[in-house]
């Protein structure tokens, strides 16, 4: 007689063990499975946040500096497209202006047009005057027939002020000659 082996001789018990090592690999490859989903969803989140960081970065530095900036003349053709008459005077010698003064300035003026637009007549006046350690900028518009305490609250000149502070500059605003003025100097080292 031959002898079976002992898995045959327990009778029904043999289908009992093919499922049980079955499931047993079935339950390896399960774990495996999400083992290598939890890697994959790792390496996603690690890539998204690669990417998040890496945005961000980008946008503080263009927020610091700005580039592509915005030339004077892009400034005076968009705020011409929103309907305003801009007169712009230069005094002294035009030059290169430190990144941080360049872009105050920038910023002041944008700012100094975009509440023109809002809040005053569609006419200004741009004077930028170079001297040897600073520029001034000096925005001129006339007023709506609002007062001028009817304006709303101020956050684009608070703005302009906490830009003219961070090189040492100065920015006063307020009514001139029936209208409104935003008169910033900005220094810089020759």
């Amino acid at each position: 007689m031959i002898q079976q082996p002992a898995f045959y001789t327990m009778g029904g018990s043999s289908a009992q063990v093919a499922v049980a090592i079955a499931l047993t690999f079935l339950g390896a490859a399960v774990v495996l499975a999400a083992l290598l989903r939890r890697r994959r969803n790792r390496a996603v989140a690690a890539h998204s946040h690669s990417q998040h960081v890496s945005e961000l970065t980008r946008l503080l530095l263009r927020t610091q500096y700005d580039y592509p900036r915005p030339t004077l003349a892009d400034l005076v053709q968009s705020s011409r497209h929103g309907g305003l008459t801009i007169r712009l005077h230069v005094a002294g010698t035009p030059q290169e202006l430190p990144d941080p003064v360049d872009l105050a300035g920038m910023r002041i003026i944008q700012e100094a047009l975009t509440n023109t637009l809002k809040h005053g007549t569609p006419n200004a006046t741009v004077v930028l005057s170079y001297e040897p350690d600073r520029v001034t900028l000096t925005v001129d518009n006339g007023m709506k027939a609002k007062t001028h305490a009817s304006r709303g609250p101020h956050e684009g000149l608070a703005t302009m002020r906490r830009r003219a502070s961070k090189i040492g500059g100065s920015v006063w605003a307020g009514p001139y000659e029936g209208g409104w003025r935003v008169h910033a100097e900005l220094p810089f080292r020759g």
